[in-house]
């Protein structure tokens, strides 16, 4: 498998890979402390999923495509990319936000998982694009760089883990001997950002120019995959010719079922590609090359059961995302399997010679259905709305719900995004809707989150009001009203969950930052763990200090935060300054209990 398309990178790009990975690690620090100081736009959460998008998409895709900054091709590539997963990302934005409540990660989490999947798939044709101008190519330069692309993102792992292994045994042996200064410096988190990002960078310029060593764990890999090939293929067999024996009706559930067999099927396509490459000839003697041939034939079979176990779900239960997701997965499975035994049964001019074929066909129809599934063409969440809406309604002139019908309710008020709260809202409206179905849904909807907690909407309330639901130290004055509208407002920090009973917050004043003026810690405690943050008011405007997050506390100490019994501690050494220069700090940096009356 040649490089032709390939060539060696220029002093100036392999800079520029460089500063690309460290300026998407600074993005990304950005949106963390603009999340946390509830900056405009950026604390909101559509505009951390558009951000989040674009930082963690685009540049990656411009790191492992870029061959020459004058080139026209590779920015073109680059301001396609914008397009489409800007245009993805707020439609999922939209999906994801409307009520307090919603769980965000239910439409969140397939679409990180689809946007992760389409740019992998997208990255060889940008590629080739780059290369000869066209994204159609012959199938082996693809090939080599879908392949390649894969072993980058291992070798950035694996570079990234080795580095941080290495810091960390660097501050290790630091604190052995009570110098803490680089346990400060690598807990800090725009160091911990940045040096990741060069990690990164170094590991795709090092996967991007040893050409010859990445070939090398190519083959070595595709060696290893060709002795397993005969293994998975022979469990598929076995497996096929026991099911006569057993019958389907003896298989488990229908998601094990689809979960399993799609498993089994994709082991089979990957070992398979694997093998075959770009054409090779058969690697197998006659019997084990006849076994090959007879697992891919049964693919189909395979893939036959797990649509059915799919299908009989979603026409018993009605569609959800994750249901939607499951039959896609399976019939791409199913086109899969048709045309790999179709190549095993109709071999042209070789043993497999027509997966390559297979193979861009079904790699483009992917790609379609992950950008258009997370665009208002081909929307899922609208689609489990629909469904889930419809089995509601069926049943709305009940006298009584039952808890099918309360679980229903709770998917749509909770894991469908912003469709599903609006279905909501016209089932309470239908004309033949009972007096306990609409009470069931109004309680649903505005006093309940799905693990039974009270939420409610305080973005209209007064700072005043909010101040009255935090529980103050005895003693101590109330919250500032100007600290409270600040926490009020979108961000990683606020206040619903602080009105939750089952998370109470607590405010205590403390001098932590030792500058003779009272800070405010606000902690969240509640199933054996605290969160803390510290703010501090400067200029009239109030600050983040920082946060400390701990599990696993005892009574007695739960109590001394709900008591308002906190206490600072004074660092066993002083600093030491040269000058107007560099501070130098040291201490041994564990917390440690400090009598009443030595705290300050």
């Amino acid at each position: 498998m040649d490089d032709a398309d390939t060539p060696s990178l220029p002093r100036r790009e392999k800079s520029a890979i460089v500063l690309i990975a460290l300026l998407q690690a600074l993005l990304l620090y950005v949106i963390e402390y603009a999340d946390e100081n509830s900056w405009p736009w950026f604390s909101d959460l559509a505009g951390q999923v558009c951000w989040y998008t674009l930082v963690l998409t685009v540049p990656s895709l411009m790191l492992l495509s870029l061959q020459r900054l004058d080139d026209r091709r590779f920015w073109s590539n680059t301001a396609l990319t914008v397009l489409a997963f800007g245009a993805t990302a707020a439609w999922a934005a939209w999906n994801a936000s409307t009520a307090p409540g919603i769980s965000a990660w239910a439409v969140l989490g397939p679409f990180g998982t689809t946007t992760a999947i389409a740019a992998f798939i997208a990255l060889p044709y940008l590629q080739v694009r780059i290369a000869r101008g066209r994204f159609t190519t012959p199938y082996p330069q693809l090939f080599a760089k879908a392949w390649q692309n894969a072993l980058t993102i291992k070798v950035v792992g694996v570079v990234v883990g080795v580095g941080w292994l290495l810091l960390t045994l660097w501050e290790e042996l630091f604190k052995l001997i009570g110098i803490l200064f680089f346990s400060d410096l690598f807990s800090w988190d725009p160091f911990q950002y940045m040096v990741t990002g060069l990690l990164a960078g170094l590991g795709i310029l090092v996967a991007r120019t040893q050409h010859r060593a990445m070939q090398v764990a190519r083959q070595v890999l595709f060696a290893i995959f060709t002795g397993f090939l005969p293994l998975a293929a022979f469990i598929a067999v076995i497996f096929a010719i026991s099911l006569p024996f057993t019958g389907l009706a003896t298989l488990r559930s229908a998601a094990s079922t689809a979960v399993t067999l799609s498993l089994l099927m994709a082991a089979l396509i990957l070992l398979l590609n694997a093998v075959v490459q770009v054409g090779r000839a058969p690697p197998y003697p006659r019997p084990l090359r006849w076994l090959v041939d007879a697992a891919m034939v049964l693919l189909p079979v395979f893939a036959a059961v797990a649509v059915h176990a799919v299908t009989v779900r979603i026409l018993s239960e009605g569609w959800t995302i994750e249901r939607f997701w499951a039959l896609v997965a399976v019939l791409l499975l199913l086109t899969y399997s048709a045309g790999y035994a179709f190549a095993a049964l109709r071999p042209a001019a070789g043993w497999m010679s027509r997966l390559p074929a297979v193979n861009v066909v079904v790699s483009l129809l992917i790609l379609g259905l992950a950008l258009a599934a997370n665009t208002p063409l081909l929307d899922p969440h609208r689609l489990a709305v629909a469904s889930q809406e419809s089995k509601i309604a069926a049943v709305a002139g009940a006298p009584s719900a039952t808890e099918e019908t309360r679980n229903r309710i709770e998917y749509l008020r909770f894991n469908s995004g912003r469709q599903g709260f609006q279905a909501l809202e016209r089932l309470v409206s239908l004309p033949h809707a009972s007096a306990g179905f609409r009470a069931m849904i109004a309680e649903v909807r505005e006093q309940t989150t799905h693990d039974g907690r009270a939420v409610e909407d305080i973005s209209a309330e007064t700072p005043a009001a909010l101040g009255a639901r935090v529980r103050v130290a005895a003693g101590q004055p109330a919250v500032p009203q100007t600290l409270l509208e600040n926490l009020r407002g979108p961000g990683s920090h606020n206040l619903y969950v602080c009105v939750s009973a089952a998370s109470p917050c607590y405010a205590q004043w403390l001098d932590v930052d030792s500058d003779d003026r009272d800070d405010v810690v606000l902690c969240m405690a509640g199933n054996g763990g605290v969160r803390c943050d510290v703010f501090a008011q400067s200029d009239n405007a109030w600050r983040r200090l920082g946060t400390l997050t701990r599990w696993d506390l005892s009574e007695t100490e739960l109590a001394a935060i709900s008591e308002g019994r906190l206490q600072t501690a004074k660092p066993r050494l002083r600093e030491l300054r040269f000058g107007t220069g560099q501070t130098f700090s040291f201490g041994d940096g564990e917390p440690a209990a400090v009598p009443p009356d030595e705290a300050p």
